[in-house]
């Protein structure tokens, strides 16, 4: 087999992150799956009762022991040594010449690996292992509103996982001295801006990656609201204003009790030290980000959930949820297809074709 170019009806679907662990395991499917494996196996059958331990070959090159089992599904399973050099090779033998196209489990198998919270990993393990193809290959393909509404819940799917595969930006903003700097290092659980009761300490934006409960964010902590005092404070007012505008939310910090109007879109007020207010007078929701950085994580989190309209979890374990904005597009356009044009769709989609061609590649 060594030179030889392997058939495009194999696919190799890593399920563990490269390079993360000790050993790797490697989902192996496709019409050509049984005659590659027992090949890899050294002419090995492998049986359906319990996993054998074996050798890989390529051609005359021996490469490793490992576990290989066949799944009721009729696909195979590899568990081999995690060498990072090893499990490419491997991967490359079910790579298609196209490599535009590629499954939606496959893609979400290369993205598993740099997913940015526990929930999106769950979410792509999921998808890795065939959850959005089974919901596509269900669509009955006659003309009924069923299926549009299968399409609508999938596409409401995406539209909560993305927050949680593309993490939002939340910036912090507000004037000066009231506590954005105390709030960002809280958020990170980190001493990461210099904090000081001197005006305009912070005069660049910061951006670090943070959890708010079970979502990740994005967090940039920006120079207060003043008049600027030198060219250096006024660039960095002006990113500042920037980050502000293009911000998925912004947390608009307000000293003390006074009522503060909403001064951007996507606007959360926050009224910050709560520890120097007298109870009486404190204004309703008020944190301490110095004196309890954990309670206002907790407040932010939910804060942050409640302007995004998004649930305590992101993960509804085994449902299928596209996992690119591609894929969501190209889930869009099944509305209104029935039959055989339908079924036609589906298998390009799942195959990467239709993904491609979103993407704009031939």
């Amino acid at each position: 087999m060594q030179g030889q170019r392997f058939p495009v009806s194999l696919e190799i679907v890593e399920l563990t992150p490269r390079g993360s662990g000790a050993v790797s395991v490697l989902r192996v499917r496709g019409p050509d799956a049984a005659r590659w494996v027992r090949d890899l196996c050294g002419g090995v059958d492998i049986a359906a009762d319990a996993p054998r331990c074996v050798r890989l070959r390529l051609g005359e090159e021996e490469l490793d022991e490992a576990l290989a089992c066949v799944l009721p599904s009729g696909e195979f399973e590899l568990h081999v040594h995690g060498s990072p050099t090893l499990v490419r090779r491997l991967v490359e033998c079910g790579s298609a010449p196209d490599a535009a196209r590629r499954s939606v489990e496959v893609e979400a198998a290369e993205k598993l690996a740099h997913a940015p919270c526990e929930a999106a990993a769950r979410i792509l393990l999921d998808q890795a292992e065939g959850a959005l193809a089974r919901e596509l290959r269900a669509l009955s393909g006659a003309a009924s509103p069923e299926d549009d509404r299968r399409i609508d819940l999938l596409l409401a799917r995406w539209t909560v996982a993305r927050r949680a595969l593309e993490p939002a930006e939340v910036v912090i903003a507000g004037e000066v001295n009231a506590g954005k700097s105390t709030l960002f290092n809280a958020l990170l659980g980190e001493g990461r801006a210099l904090v000081s009761a001197e005006p305009g300490t912070t005069r660049d934006r910061l951006r670090a990656r943070a959890q708010l409960g079970a979502w990740p964010a994005w967090i940039s902590d920006t120079a207060g609201e003043r008049e600027p005092t030198s060219d250096v404070e006024r660039e960095g007012r002006e990113r500042a204003r920037r980050a502000r505008a293009s911000a998925d939310l912004v947390l608009w910090l307000e000293p003390g009790a006074r009522e503060a109007p909403e001064p951007y879109e996507r606007t959360v007020v926050v009224h910050t030290f709560a520890d120097r207010q007298p109870i009486a007078t404190r204004a309703r929701g008020a944190i301490s980000a110095l004196r309890d950085p954990v309670g206002a994580r907790a407040q932010i989190a939910e804060r942050f959930r409640a302007a995004l309209a998004l649930p305590p979890d992101p993960w509804e374990p085994g449902t299928g949820v596209p996992v690119t904005s591609e894929q969501a597009r190209a889930v869009a356009k099944l509305r209104g297809l029935a039959g055989s044009a339908l079924r036609r769709a589906v298998e390009a989609l799942l195959e990467g074709s239709e993904v491609a061609r979103a993407q704009g590649e031939p």
